[in-house]
């Protein structure tokens, strides 16, 4: 595993829950005190952002264990909508976020850490590439590491270069150097390598902040677990959550920009990378930067601003929602102008960073690329963004690479489909689209929300997971399968209490369909036969109660698009060939190669009746191909 962020975290987990002996799997990190760091916002989840990191859990990886483990403040988002949208999100303490994550990692015997940067990547020469390992710099000696698969987990480092004004830090992180060899590397294999920017707003001391005079955001009054293990508490290594929260929950505080801020960044818009040409990269357009606000939207006075204690150990405030790269004395202004904020000291200024990515319609939805057989990329190399998509593709990659290890020329690979879960959209997407900015998970992207909502991941992930041998290896593993079949055993005696219990003249399953029939009524009609359970089993019992006639409408279309879904395209076909089809499809098809008849339905500029006509001739060239076939 190249790298030890979150995606590395999760590959090296679940590598380790499959392989299940020591030293079979490697960490690779330039720092390894820097594993698991929170690089910008310190918290996880939210808006279907907070579905990942339940998935990542129902499959046994390790996010949602440490995000409950150092929560300090959890809210739930958009409870005023229907549960599909429900988006759980804790505060995280980012310095007690990294050492539980260093200490998970350094309890499992199966990985070793090693310190170092990845130089170069090794294959075979042959035209059908197979990954060999890896060439490391590590304390001042150059090593070579050979495996049958090498995941690479790189974040921003790839190349990264940080923008402060006119000020350029070769770096991925502050206080960090870049990994450049690695690109040089990938360009050398033939990778299509592309380049993206993110950045990070300024950090304030708290005591410089007037924090009492600022509105409070408080979280949820009792706060939901992201984990299945967390109410039954857990223990690993040095890590021992037996309550929740387990450790003391804070405020944040709301504050804002004004007009005269504005007014002081429009001022100095030819000291700012992103429009003096300086950063030529794109940046996320759902997170932008407050200079791109400004500009854009040029008719607002302000633009609210939440000031987010980062841990208990330290005194910096995180400014979410004021992401910039213009110089410091300009951050120092806008500072000023903030209510609370007229004395506030900036500990930490806000930056810009660019770094390489690889276009991700070089991989397939398991996460290896289709060049290098062996070679997986997880994260945000493949152009995404946020904590929680690369630990979801770290999930995925670490699963196919232990796989491929295990089974040698037996592994065909494991992936999951747009209908199964969050985590199958997001690969889904990364293979099929062309990433023009960092990607980033919203539930619109999903289809099938409506069944692959935050309460009902286990449900629909935890038997996979079994199935491919993900909890047989450890005591946590064997302790989460147990209270799924817990869990699977009160929904089935839930759901007959439903058809059978009356509340009046009515079955609780025909109240449950009344709009104003809340979740904590169905609760109290029914704690007494099922005593007091998780919260996620009442949801689950409500929604899937009160949404079932949706829920059943979209399993049948899911059942009828399944051959379509999943029906196989040949490899060998040469799409430029194909003179009937339009030009537009043609090339499409060419570029990303799609595996099925699905994924190529979801390209940019395929058409329903391109699809039709595709189904023709793959028809054709097949039994063209078993006439010229030798007899």
């Amino acid at each position: 595993m190249v790298g030890g962020g979150h995606a590395g975290i999760e590959a090296a987990w679940a590598a380790a829950n499959r392989l299940g002996t020591p030293d079979s799997v490697v960490l690779i990190s330039i720092d390894a005190s820097k594993i698991g760091v929170m690089s910008c916002n310190p918290a996880i989840g939210g808006l279907a952002k907070g579905q990942l990191v339940r998935e990542i859990d129902a499959m046994g990886g390790v996010m949602g264990l440490i995000a409950d483990a150092t929560g300090i403040e959890f809210k739930v988002l958009n409870t005023s909508k229907g549960s599909a949208v429900h988006g759980p999100r804790c505060q995280s303490d980012n310095i007690a976020y990294a050492r539980v994550a260093q200490a998970l990692i350094n309890s499992r015997p199966e990985i070793k850490v090693i310190e170092g940067t990845v130089e170069a990547i090794l294959t075979t020469d042959a035209d059908d590439r197979q990954i060999q390992g890896v060439r490391v710099s590590t304390h001042g000696q150059e090593i070579e590491l050979f495996a049958p698969a090498v995941v690479v987990t790189t974040g921003t480092f790839m190349r990264g270069l940080m923008h402060m004004g006119a000020q350029q830090t070769d770096g991925g992180r502050f206080g960090e150097q870049a990994a450049t060899g690695i690109s040089k590397s990938l360009d050398e294999l033939g990778f299509e390598l592309g380049r993206l920017k993110t950045g990070t707003p300024p950090r304030l001391a708290i005591e410089t902040i007037d924090w009492d005079a600022l509105p409070v955001e408080v979280g949820d009054e009792d706060p939901i677990p992201f984990s299945e293990l967390t109410p039954a508490g857990w223990q690993l290594g040095e890590v021992n959550c037996d309550r929740f929260p387990l450790i003391e929950q804070i405020t944040c505080r709301q504050s804002s920009t004004n007009s005269k801020a504005h007014e002081i960044i429009r001022a100095n818009l030819d000291r700012a990378p992103m429009f003096t040409g300086q950063i030529e990269s794109q940046g996320p357009r759902y997170c932008p930067s407050i200079e791109d606000k400004v500009v854009r939207f040029a008719e607002r006075e302000s633009h609210g601003v939440f000031l987010e204690p980062e841990s208990h150990e330290s005194s910096w405030v995180y400014c979410n929602g004021i992401a910039t790269s213009l110089p410091s004395d300009v951050q120092d202004e806008i500072i000023k102008q903030m209510p609370g904020c007229e004395h506030a000291k900036i500990v930490q200024y806000g930056y810009a960073v660019e770094y390489d990515m690889v276009r991700p319609h070089q991989i397939y939805t398991t996460g290896q690329t289709r060049s290098v057989r062996g070679l997986f990329f997880a994260g945000q190399i493949n152009g995404t963004s946020g904590y929680e998509e690369a630990a979801a593709q770290g999930l995925i990659g670490g699963v196919n690479a232990a796989m491929l290890a295990m089974q040698g020329d037996a592994y065909e690979g494991f992936s999951l489909g747009r209908d199964q879960a969050y985590i199958g959209v997001l690969m889904d997407d990364l293979v099929t689209k062309t990433p023009r900015e960092p990607y980033r998970m919203f539930t619109s992207r999903a289809e099938h929300r409506l069944i692959l909502r935050a309460d009902n991941a286990p449900d629909r992930l935890t038997p996979i997971a079994k199935e491919l041998g993900l909890f047989e290896t450890t005591e946590l593993g064997r302790q989460r399968w147990g209270l799924f079949e817990e869990r699977k055993a009160t929904l089935a005696s839930g759901r007959a209490l439903l058809d059978t219990l009356r509340d009046g003249e009515k079955t609780l399953a025909q109240k449950v369909l009344e709009p104003d029939y809340t979740m904590g009524e169905l609760k109290a009609a029914l704690v007494g036969e099922l005593g007091d359970q998780a919260v996620g089993i009442w949801r689950t019992l409500h929604s899937d109660k009160r949404y079932e006639p949706y829920i059943e409408r979209q399993r049948g279309q899911i059942r009828r698009d399944r051959e379509l879904e999943h029906r196989p395209l040949p490899d060998w076909i040469d799409y430029t060939a194909l003179s009937s089809m339009r030009n537009e499809a043609r090339l499409a098809l060419e570029k990303f190669k799609p595996t099925t008849f699905g994924q190529a339905s979801r390209l940019e500029g395929m058409t329903p009746a391109d699809i039709t006509l595709l189904s023709v001739l793959i028809k054709r060239a097949r039994a063209l191909r078993r006439e010229a076939a030798p007899q």
